[in-house]
């Protein structure tokens, strides 16, 4: 896993200024995994992923920014009921709830780069 976050902050890297592993636990195909990524702007993407077996149960991406500020939290707790469920993302604060198809790492950076790129 930590093979595939250096690939990603190098796929990344015009956004990605500094990431932080903060847990780490891994027992054959089961992982939990807490990232904090600095971005060039100075806002953060806190990274949480729960995988059980190989496959991803839970994931949480948020994105605040440089004062601590919700800018866009994606995650997959069932609690709202969305076209997407239980995939969604609370854009601009924690009641504004929209369906999201942004489910992975990766995807959720794209998101933040064009909108990185389009702020410049």
């Amino acid at each position: 896993m930590s093979l595939d976050l250096l690939k990603i902050a190098t796929q990344f890297a015009d956004i990605i200024s500094d990431y932080k592993i903060t847990r780490f636990e891994q027992a054959g195909n089961s992982l939990r995994l807490r990232v904090i990524f600095q971005l060039a702007d100075g806002s953060s993407l806190h990274v949480r992923e729960t995988v059980i077996n190989g496959m991803k149960l839970k994931y949480a991406y948020h994105w605040q920014d440089k004062s601590g500020k919700i800018l866009i939290r994606w995650d997959n707790a069932p609690d709202w009921d969305v076209r997407t469920f239980p995939h969604h993302k609370h854009a601009g604060g924690q009641e504004n709830v929209e369906s999201s198809y942004e489910r992975t790492l990766v995807q959720v950076l794209d998101v933040i780069a064009a909108a990185l790129r389009i702020s410049k």
